[in-house]
């Protein structure tokens, strides 16, 4: 299994690695951040393709906590306060959901890199994250994921894809 270091080094994109580095660095002596651990206005360049979504250990279930605004334009809504349920279509809520929940309680790191959207029959490429987070340091209670892809300027929603996978266990 790769070193956290090594996960960030084959990340391709440097946005997408800076976010990391900073994730690691706001964590200081805890297992995970919190979500207010994180200087968000330090990271400018990936905040309008940004989303928190907050875990329901209860339920299982997901509320959306931020969406950056070229998240909320590329899919034509807001996250902000949306059950994961109703902010992607049932072709892609299973994996969505699926995915966040390993990252929360595992925890683990995301990436995926290749074919991230589908947008006016177009491809679009990237590469994506999913962070956890914890209020208390310890155990994950939401997810940071941003993606990083050069902005076809389409329009119409995006349909979510999802390629070549790799995590990293914090266990």
């Amino acid at each position: 299994m790769p070193s956290l270091g090594e996960f960030i080094a084959s990340t391709q994109s440097a946005a997408l690695q800076a976010i990391m580095r900073h994730w690691h660095g706001a964590r200081g002596a805890c297992r995970l951040p919190s979500f207010e651990q994180l200087r968000l206005y330090e990271l400018s360049g990936g905040i309008n393709r940004m989303w928190v979504y907050r875990h329901n250990r209860k339920n299982g279930s997901f509320t959306g906590l931020l969406a950056g605004d070229q998240i909320s334009q590329a899919f034509g809504k807001d996250f902000r306060g949306m059950p994961l349920e109703e902010a992607h279509s049932a072709k892609t809520y299973l994996w969505v959901h699926r995915t966040l929940t390993r990252v929360v309680s595992e925890p683990a790191l995301y990436r995926s890199g290749g074919n991230l959207y589908l947008q006016a029959g177009q491809l679009i490429a990237g590469e994506r994250i999913a962070l956890p987070l914890a209020q208390d340091g310890i155990t994950a209670d939401s997810v940071l994921g941003v993606s990083d892809y050069v902005d076809p300027k389409l329009s119409g929603p995006f349909e979510l894809l999802n390629e070549k996978e790799s995590w990293l266990s914090l266990r």
